[in-house]
């Protein structure tokens, strides 16, 4: 029974001196070789989660103890012990001859020893072969795992993050069935894959492979209208790189500007006294407006698509511009210029008449009578016998001698400006 207890005495003092010569001595030594790698089991798991490192294969000969140590965010800079100096032999081996090393703690009681909370990124486990006591060390095998959260590791490394921008040439807006290029840029350049381009959840296209960091799309197709465009990267090798989507970038289309299909002309009977019109045809205008112009020069308050035509444009030109309107902009068509002539004819209504006595010396007093359009002047023209008086151009006569027993009467000449003269002949009378 004696014998038992001292032994267990030993024993327990040279564990004691073990660990304190590992924490004396670190993990560092006349080698620094690396072995190998080490498996971690599990491979995914939890802060709380018991794990196992399993050597590629078995500490030199000369190695008679190991130790292992974690470094990484929130550990010491050389990492923290969390396998004392202990006896390679005390542990089991794996078929291929591996070290299998089962830690006693979880990462997460390991993180409240060195005093912080948060495990995030890139954890390195090291297993050094070294010698029971002193500093000579034989090599390392190591093994890093990956928080993906606070709570949540892996062994095998993230993908990398990437990032992805869109833009486009010309930037919004454009006009309907502009042509439009989609560049996305990915980051990191060197990431390979493809990318889809989308407007809103309809995809423009197939997808484009990655060159040098982007990927373009040429599109006329967009409609009128609001779009929200994006870019989807799909990454070659998932496990190095990760997905992205640019965010939705606003791009308006707008309707084409009015575009001329029929040319402006002046139509129409193009006389003083009727009406002209400007014909002309646009396609996708929403609005038309008219100016007419007299020899070139616009006629004040003249802005419909008709217009009559007076006495004024008599022996001028006359044209119209028609201006075609929608959302995006306006177009022009100016019509060629032409002649106008002189109205039709005054037309009698009313024939003229002769008043007053029917005698030599008395005063005759011709009346013009009505005629259409009214005429704004007349000329008086007195005939004996159908045979003009020579001086008799007033509206008044007074009879002669020469007229005694003799027919007379009057021919009225209306006058219009614009118009054509018109002329009417009173009935005649007798003169006594």
């Amino acid at each position: 029974m004696k014998l038992t207890t001292v032994r267990s005495s030993l024993s327990v003092a040279l564990a004691s001196v073990l660990a304190v010569g590992a924490l004396a001595f670190g993990t560092t030594g006349a080698q620094a070789d690396v072995l190998g790698p080490m498996e971690v089991t599990p491979a995914t798991g939890a802060d709380t989660t018991g794990i196992s490192l399993t050597t590629a294969a078995p500490c030199p000969a000369e190695a008679t103890n190991l130790i292992v140590s974690v470094a990484g965010s929130g550990f010491p800079a050389e990492g923290q012990i969390v396998v004392s100096n202990s006896p390679v032999d005390t542990y089991a081996t794996s078929p291929s001859g591996g070290i299998v090393v089962p830690l006693t703690q979880t990462m997460r009681d390991y993180a409240s020893t060195a005093g912080f909370t948060t495990l995030q990124g890139r954890y390195d486990f090291t297993l050094t072969c070294r010698a029971a006591f002193g500093s000579t060390t034989y090599g390392d095998f190591t093994a890093p795992v990956w928080f993906t959260s606070n709570t949540a590791y892996q062994s095998t490394a993230p993908a990398a993050a990437t990032s992805t921008t869109l833009g486009t040439a010309p930037a919004s807006p454009v006009v309907q069935g502009a042509s439009v290029k989609l560049t996305a840029t990915i980051a990191p350049a060197e990431a390979a894959g493809s990318v889809r381009f989308l407007d809103g959840a309809t995809q423009l296209g197939t997808p484009v492979a990655v060159s040098a960091g982007t990927a373009s799309l040429t599109t006329s197709a967009l409609a009128v209208g609001s779009h929200a465009l994006k870019a989807e990267f799909t990454p070659a090798d998932p496990l190095a790189y990760g997905s992205s989507a640019s965010t939705a970038l606003p791009f308006t289309v707008k309707i084409k500007p009015p575009a001329v299909v029929t040319a402006a002309k002046v139509t129409g009977t193009l006389k003083v006294g009727y009406t002209a019109t400007c014909a002309v045809t646009f396609s996708g205008a929403t609005s038309t407006t008219y100016v007419w112009l007299r020899d070139t020069a616009v006629i004040s308050g003249a802005t419909a698509r008709t217009r009559p035509l007076v006495a004024a444009d008599y022996q001028h030109k006359t044209s119209c511009r028609a201006t075609g309107t929608n959302t995006t902009g306006s177009t022009a068509s100016t019509s060629p210029s032409v002649s106008v002539a002189a109205g039709n004819p005054l037309r009698n209504v009313t024939r003229p008449t002769i008043v007053g006595t029917a005698r030599v010396g008395y005063r005759q007093t011709a009346r013009p009578g009505t005629w259409t359009p009214a005429a704004t002047t007349y000329a008086y023209t007195w005939k004996r016998d159908g045979r003009t008086i020579s001086g008799a151009t007033r509206a008044t006569y007074y009879p002669t001698a020469a007229d005694r027993r003799h027919l007379l009467t009057v021919t009225i000449t209306a006058k219009r400006p614009g118009y054509q003269w018109a002329y009417a002949t009173s009935l005649s009378r007798r003169i006594g």
